[in-house]
């Protein structure tokens, strides 16, 4: 079973990740990782802080001659912003975890929660992440996002796109924003229609919605299937060899197995909570009504969780892979999946 489990906080020392379960044999360099973490600081609407941090990491176990060994990979990256010491104010900002947080843990200092909780740990996931993209890769797997949606604008335009991220700069504001993700040439069959758990989008929906600030989640037309009728949201069939579909309105997953079809979702991402201007709070302290401090947040971060999003899409999508293939090499992998193409592509030509 591939599974990940990170460690760290915003401003300590260093962020870790464990990855456990990945095989062996996958070529993998230091640039291959670099190249992901650098998508994701120097995505649009990124913080002031993203041009201090350098995302240095160092993979200190799992990696031989870069190439993975099949032992679980360990990654270390460190913070150049660090806190020695946290504000110990009791002062939780609205839309963080500060509140609950406090009180589920009998915490006083709404920073030590607040710490944790902070998208800042999303790097080490890309990190990780950026192994299973590799993994997939190799078995000619693509992925892709854009943003579609940026608050009320919907347009790719680049110059576009700036002026409204400047906008909200200059008027201390954020901005929400959708995203899409494709995944192509996905083997038919990842996934399962036996038990609630064993779905793939439950599982998708599970590391998408595990993702800071994702507020809403569709597979291929999603909300739009709810106002057709039902002969209008079927993907029919269409004649010739191979069989194909005339359409992808279930984005590429029905009956919780990927079906050949490219895989489509949109996820919508909210304002980042911590804005550049102050906004009202509770001192749990003293009762009163205080303003909680302005925090040093991005303008959006819609375009930062495309890129995230790619990642824990393809850890989930190679952990798929590896339940349904098996094997602890990736030349096991790799031969068996090709032979599961041959097959299904003979089936489908009849």
């Amino acid at each position: 079973m591939l599974r990940y489990l990170t460690a760290g906080e915003a401003h300590g020392p260093a962020l870790i990740g464990i990855l456990d379960g990945f095989p062996a044999g996958v070529p993998i360099d230091r640039e291959y990782v670099a190249r992901s973490l650098a998508r994701r600081r120097t995505a649009a609407g990124r913080s002031r802080r993203q041009a201090r941090e350098t995302d240095s990491f160092y993979i200190s176990c799992g990696v031989y001659k870069n190439t993975t060994t099949g032992a679980p990979v360990a990654v270390m990256l460190k913070n150049v912003s660090q806190f020695a010491v946290l504000d110990p104010s009791a002062i939780p900002r609205p839309g963080h975890a500060d509140l609950a947080g406090m009180l589920k843990y009998g915490i006083s200092a709404a920073a030590v929660i607040r710490e944790r909780a902070s998208a800042r740990e999303t790097a080490v996931r890309t990190a990780l992440g950026a192994f299973c993209l590799r993994l997939l890769e190799l078995l000619e797997i693509k992925i892709f996002s854009r943003v579609v949606k940026l608050g009320h604008l919907r347009s790719e335009d680049a110059k576009t796109i700036m002026r409204e991220l400047e906008a909200a700069a200059r008027a201390g504001r954020s901005l929400g924003g959708v995203f899409e993700i494709r995944a192509e040439n996905l083997p038919v069959g990842l996934g399962s229609h036996a038990q609630w758990d064993r779905r793939l989008p439950s599982r998708l929906a599970a590391q998408l919605m595990g993702l800071n600030g994702v507020k809403g989640l569709e597979f291929g037309s999603g909300f739009e299937l709810s106002a057709m009728k039902g002969e209008e949201a079927l993907d029919f069939f269409r004649k010739g060899s191979p069989l194909r579909r005339l359409t992808n309105l279930a984005g590429g997953l029905e009956g919780g197995m990927t079906n050949g079809m490219p895989l489509v979702l949109r996820a919508a991402v909210r304002p980042v909570p911590g804005q550049r201007i102050a906004v009202r709070s509770i001192d749990l302290k003293t009762g009163k009504t205080v303003s909680a401090a302005p925090g040093r947040s991005d303008v959006t971060a819609v375009f930062a969780s495309a890129v995230i999003a790619e990642h824990l899409l393809a850890f989930e999508l190679a952990g798929a892979v590896l339940e349904k293939f098996g094997g602890d090499s990736m030349k096991e992998i790799r031969a068996r999946v090709e032979a599961w193409r041959k097959q299904t592509k003979k089936l489908l030509r009849g």
